[in-house]
């Protein structure tokens, strides 16, 4: 999951935290202080290349 905030710089990703429930948690921190809009984007997982 990709969650950014809409008015500034801040941003969270499950690849920089362990699971969906530390980002959005760090999502909703972000808007209690700043009262900032954070939108979330679920990513797809990572393709696998399989070699012959």
């Amino acid at each position: 999951m990709y969650t950014y905030c809409l008015e500034c710089e801040w941003q969270a990703t499950t690849a920089a935290s362990e699971t969906d429930a530390v980002a959005s948690e760090s999502a909703i921190k972000h808007f209690v202080e700043t009262g900032h809009t954070v939108e979330s984007v679920r990513l797809p997982p990572p393709a696998v290349i399989l070699e012959n």
